[in-house]
């Protein structure tokens, strides 16, 4: 492959100089050099297969520029800061309300009509159990025992007529289930026992495993290892590392596959589980369906990108050694930091969420009593803490997105800093520090002084913009100007799909990483950064390799490998019978769930592992992130590097040599691969 610097020499366009884009007039009224029409003229042909807009075209970094790095001009972003800090503030009152109204012992054990729990609340402390005296309706009364036969008393519901008092006499029952009493007839057990809502078992499921803190710690750390490990095999064997997180992935989902159905066939054989868990039911041939189509895409994955991981072997070597560099490793020491609260604040959401769903309101509900409609006071789960819930759950992933663009920001300010070894200035031009002194203080002080703001408004809206620019780019080619092609299948494709062109124009395509590059580099806006960064990467694509381009894909795929730990082990520690004895949350203890491995299951916590599945994705991206986060540093780094010396890579002033070193292995290929590639689909289809 030929060198960077010789393909630059024979083959690519250069960088404009200042005085092309911007020329100067004198005082007689001409223009040194070319008239400025044809100076812009100059640029838009320069980057017409890539700028989507004259700014991106003309916002190149100058050598005088370079005195503006690490300038914190302004707070950023304050509005949605102050919604984030409101959401925070709900969040909390609502973790008050659980602690004062929630118990979580609802979800597991007996109540009664009035909503006393029974063997619990002070009214009903000696009935320990359930007893159902109407057969035919699902109002419980707290007993002492089971009621064998009719003379064991008489028991009295308000499901007469008009709704008054209606008593009735005992009649055989058993303890088959729990701490309830239901009838011999198994007929009448499976209508009493019969989950009647999907509210109430989702409840249950969920509560089941986020009560168990130790578990579920337990099962947090693992991504956490898992991540350190895998950082340390991309720096010395990056193809053998990603092959085996991808191999094994592969066959353990596989695995899980085949135990789901086993666990099947088991499970529907225990008396009266179709009655209790249909929602699972339900729902575990598509887990096992996804589980099943997740082994065979990893396993494509891995034979279809192993000449892809050859070509990225330099890059991931390059990038992690930029992370293990001495003035750099702090970041690793603060990821981790981040990732262990990250962990505990995971552990505390799942405490206040099983308590928040077990608070209960009375309620009155619509009986047909004796052939007419009357209304009967009873408790249901809390309408108003239902809609709490789901405001809970989109906190929960609003604060989680967060923390992780957090800890990118601090990331990419060490990185970004130890590459130039500028001196920060504040907005009067005063030193706060010099050189490499301190950069993790240097980072968080301007974070939390400065861009909490952009911090939160990319933590909002990055998921779903992200998201919908994926299922976009089905439809419609990554490259702008559109209008403006050869090609007329793009011409028809741009007209097509107009809006989702513009909507991704404006708005879409500013949500990446990048930006988190270039917002502690200048202190911008959030949208100010993103538009200079984009206009910076538009502007180098065709010049410059993009080390993203090597790494992003697999990349994602380490991540989605790392957080299926989550749902591995989940579905491992929680599947076992429960232990839990009377007015105790039926969970389990690590060393309880690692024994309960070789037993027959008796229960499965597949309604939960979406959620533990989530709950990785955040943990692994605490270190996974590096990965990432470094190819996008050095990329942007280098690209303001070669602007600011006048558009050769070979005057770089700041360029390390082992990055150097990188981009002339790479020797421009990919990105001559790309400019022709476009200017080939460009003129095709005439």
């Amino acid at each position: 492959t030929n060198s960077l610097e010789s393909f630059l020499s024979r083959r690519r366009p250069k960088f404009p100089e200042a005085p092309l884009a911007r020329p100067v007039q004198d005082p007689r009224g001409r223009l040194h050099g070319m008239s400025r029409a044809a100076a812009r003229q100059a640029v838009r042909e320069q980057y017409k297969f890539f700028t989507a807009t004259e700014d991106e075209a003309f916002s190149v970094f100058g050598r005088a520029e370079v005195k503006g790095i690490n300038r914190i001009r302004q707070i950023t972003d304050t509005s949605c800061l102050v919604a984030f800090l409101a959401m925070v503030a709900v969040m909390l009152w609502l973790d008050s309300q659980a602690l004062f109204f929630g118990n979580v012992l609802r979800l597991s054990e007996p109540m009664d009509f009035k909503g006393n729990l029974c063997g619990f609340d002070p009214d009903v402390k000696e009935f320990k159990l359930g007893y159902y005296p109407n057969p035919y309706n699902d109002m419980i009364i707290c007993v002492k025992a089971c009621p064998k036969t009719s003379a064991d008393g008489n028991f009295s519901l308000p499901d007469g007529p008009m709704g008054k008092d209606f008593v009735r006499s005992a009649y055989p029952t058993a303890k088959i289930y729990g701490q309830l009493c239901l009838p011999i007839d198994l007929h009448l057990a499976k209508n009493l026992i019969a989950t009647k809502s999907i509210q109430t078992e989702v409840y249950k499921a969920l509560a089941q495993v986020f009560h168990a803190r130790g578990v579920v710690f337990l099962i947090l750390l693992v991504p956490l290892v898992t991540s350190c490990i895998y950082i340390i095999g991309l720096l010395y064997m990056p193809t053998a590392a990603c092959s085996m997180a991808f191999a094994t992935t592969a066959v353990v989902l596989g695995l899980v596959a085949m135990l789901m159905d086993l666990d099947y066939d088991v499970l529907k054989g225990i008396p009266l589980y179709h009655e209790t868990h249909p929602l699972m039911l339900f729902v575990q041939p598509y887990c096992r369906d996804l589980c099943i189509i997740g082994a065979v895409v990893f396993l494509a994955f891995l034979m279809l990108s192993m000449s892809a991981m050859g070509r990225a072997h330099r890059v991931f070597q390059e990038c992690l050694s930029a992370i293990l560099n001495k003035n750099v490793l702090v970041t690793v020491f603060a990821s981790l930091g981040i990732s262990m609260i990250r962990i505990w604040f995971i552990i505390h959401v799942c405490q206040s969420a099983s308590l928040l769903m077990s608070i209960i309101n009375p309620v009155d509900v619509r009986l047909e009593l004796f052939g007419e409609l009357h209304y009967v006071e009873r408790v249901a789960w809390s309408p108003l803490f239902l809609k709490g819930i789901l405001f809970y759950a989109f906190g929960t992933f609003w604060i989680l997105e967060f923390m992780s663009f957090c800890n990118k920001y601090i990331t990419a300010q060490i990185l970004c800093h130890t590459y130039f070894s500028l001196r920060a200035l504040n907005v009067r031009g005063e030193e706060l520090r010099h050189g490499q002194q301190s950069p993790l203080l240097y980072a968080l002080s301007s974070l939390f002084r400065y861009h909490l703001g952009s911090v939160a408004f990319a933590a909002l809206l990055a998921f779903p913009c992200r998201l919908a620019r994926f299922f976009m780019s089905i439809f419609v080619p990554d490259r702008p100007n559109l209008q403006n092609s050869l090609n007329q299948q793009y011409r028809i494709a741009y007209w097509l799909f107009w809006p989702l062109i513009q909507l991704d124009l404006h708005v879409l395509r500013f949500f990446k990483d990048s930006v988190w590059v270039m917002l502690p580099l200048k202190g911008y806006k959030y949208m100010d950064a993103a538009r200079r960064v984009e206009g910076l990467l538009n502007r180098c694509r065709g010049k410059i390799p993009n080390l993203t381009k090597f790494t992003s894909r697999i990349d994602a795929f380490l991540n989605v490998s790392v957080g299926l730990t989550t749902f591995f082990w989940t579905f491992f520690l929680f599947r076992e019978p429960r232990h839990g004895r009377y007015h105790e949350v039926e969970h389990l203890y690590a060393g309880e769930a690692v024994k309960g491995l070789f037993i027959t299951p008796e229960h499965s916590p597949l309604l939960a592992l979406p959620l533990a599945f989530a709950f990785g994705i955040w943990v692994g991206q605490g270190m996974l992130h590096l990965v990432g986060m470094a190819s996008e540093a050095l990329t942007i780094c280098y690209c303001i590097d070669v602007e600011m010396a006048g558009g050769t890579e070979t005057d770089a002033l700041y360029v390390p040599a082992s990055l150097k070193d990188c981009y002339k292995d790479l020797g421009g290929g990919e990105s001559e691969r790309e400019l022709s590639e476009l200017i080939a689909h460009d003129a095709s289809g005439l």
